[in-house]
Formats: structure tokens, C-alpha cells, sequence
């Protein structure tokens, strides 16, 4: 073990690291479900061995931060295998980190018909439909990524190692949806799940204070309706008396006209 020495560079050291990490927080929680053998076999059927070989490599290159190599990694493996959903969705990531944002929305869009060709042929896959829905997130589709995902929490089994993280992208991407009720509900589920999910934690805070501002919102608005509704009924009252006077004081002239006319 290499001896801590607290000194300017290795504090800007740390400070470069963790910066690099920050590229990759996004994908934190697919990265602990790739990171499972059998959730990876649950994702897809398994390439060919050049393919796995190479997209192996490419994981390894990425949590290294060989982004470059990783990318010529994850390219050759979905040459190799057009159907690699996961190997589109890791191209799709690596390009992102490189600065290449139309080269990854690229990779990710492929990744969507790979996964949903597999969803189509498994539509118990959890797996599936969960990296379905990080790949239509990362595409800022947030109602097709609600959709994969609810189906991913609706098929995941009790047993399932992430499980939690399933319900926190749920959450998360109804919470982008402004759908705030919907996003406490699936938080909590997560927090039920393993009370130790952090960004859980946090992020339900966040969307218990978004459900107030919606709920402060509407009952603002209900107020205003009513007090237009009020307005409305006095301006009408109002309306037809000065119409019922206008009468009165017709029929009266009319009256007295009739009384002063000469025979």
C-alpha cells in the first residue's frame, strides 16, 4: 500500500481523479449491474467468444479510464456481433466520455433496437427492459425510458441483486418527468429494498419538496378559479340589477308620459 503524503499534488491528483469518476456517476448503477455475471447472462445471450473477449477488454479499459481504448474495444465487439445490445450501450458511454455526443447518441439509439429486439423475444426480461430504459434516458426519451423501466421493476424478483437501483433510475426519470408522486413512491421502494441507497435518500427529498411545490401550486390555482367564479356570479348580479333598474325607470317615464300626454 502506497504511503498517503497530504501535499499540494497529490491533493490536485485526487481532485483530477475524482473529476474523472464525476464523467462516470451517471452510470453508476448499471456498472454494479454489469458487473454481476449472472445479471450480464440475464441481459442477453451471451456473443461469441472474439466479441465477449473484446467487450471484456473494453470494461476493463473504461473502469480504467482508457476511454479511447475502450471505445475501439466496444466498436469491434458490436462489429463482430450486430446484435450486442450491452456492447452498444457501453460504446454508447465510452464515446460520451471522449466528447463524442453524436457518435454515443448513435450507439445508444442502436443499443434501443438491440434491446428491443431482445425485450420482444424475452418480455420477462428484467434486465432488458432496465438498459432499455438507461439507453432511452441517456437519448432524453424520459416517457419511452419511464415505460422500459416500469416494466423492469415488474418483472425483477425478489432475489435480485440491484434491485433497488431498478427503482432509483425509475424514480430518477420520473422525477425529470415532474411526476414527483411517482418518483416518492418507487424512492421508498428502493430505500425498502436496501436503506443504505444513498442517492435514493437524497433524490426523495428532492421529489417530496418537488410533490409540495406541485401540491402549493394546484391549490393556488383551485383559489384563483373559485375567486374568478366569485367574480364572475358578482358582476352578473350585478349586471342584471342595473339591467332591472334600467327597466324600472323605463317603465316609469313611460307612465308619466302617458299621464302629462293631452287628450
Amino acid at each position: 500500500m502506497r504511503v498517503a503524503r497530504v501535499t499540494v499534488s497529490a491533493l490536485l491528483a485526487f481532485v483530477l481523479f475524482q473529476t474523472g469518476c464525476s464523467k462516470k456517476q451517471a452510470n453508476r448503477n448499471a456498472e454494479v449491474a454489469s458487473s454481476n455475471s449472472a445479471t450480464q447472462q440475464g441481459a442477453q445471450a451471451q456473443p461469441d467468444g472474439d466479441a465477449r473477449t473484446l467487450f471484456d477488454r473494453g470494461v476493463d479499459a473504461y473502469r480504467h479510464d482508457r476511454d479511447q481504448e475502450a471505445v475501439e474495444d466496444f466498436q469491434r465487439a458490436v462489429q463482430l456481433d450486430p446484435d450486442f445490445a450491452e456492447g452498444y450501450y457501453r460504446l454508447g458511454l465510452a464515446l460520451h466520455v471522449t466528447g463524442q455526443k453524436d457518435e454515443s447518441d448513435k450507439a445508444f439509439a442502436d443499443a434501443v433496437k438491440a434491446y428491443e429486439k431482445l425485450t420482444r423475444q424475452e418480455p420477462k426480461n428484467s434486465d432488458a427492459y432496465y438498459f432499455l430504459g438507461l439507453c432511452y434516458e441517456r437519448l432524453d426519451k424520459f416517457e419511452d425510458a419511464a415505460r422500459a423501466l416500469k416494466e423492469s421493476v415488474r418483472n425483477t424478483s425478489e432475489g435480485d441483486e440491484g434491485r433497488d437501483d431498478k427503482y432509483y433510475e425509475l424514480a430518477l426519470v420520473q422525477y425529470k418527468l415532474a411526476q414527483y408522486d411517482d418518483a416518492v413512491g418507487a424512492l421508498n421502494k428502493a430505500l425498502e429494498i436496501n436503506p443504505d441507497n444513498y442517492p435514493a435518500a437524497d433524490l426523495l427529498e428532492k421529489a417530496k419538496a418537488g410533490a409540495q411545490r406541485v401540491d402549493e401550486i394546484r391549490k393556488h390555482q383551485e383559489q384563483l378559479l373559485k375567486q374568478k367564479n366569485a367574480n364572475a356570479n358578482t358582476n352578473g348580479n350585478a349586471n342584471g340589477n342595473a339591467g332591472a333598474n334600467a327597466n324600472v325607470n323605463a317603465n316609469a317615464g313611460a307612465n308619466k308620459n302617458s299621464a302629462t300626454s293631452p287628450l
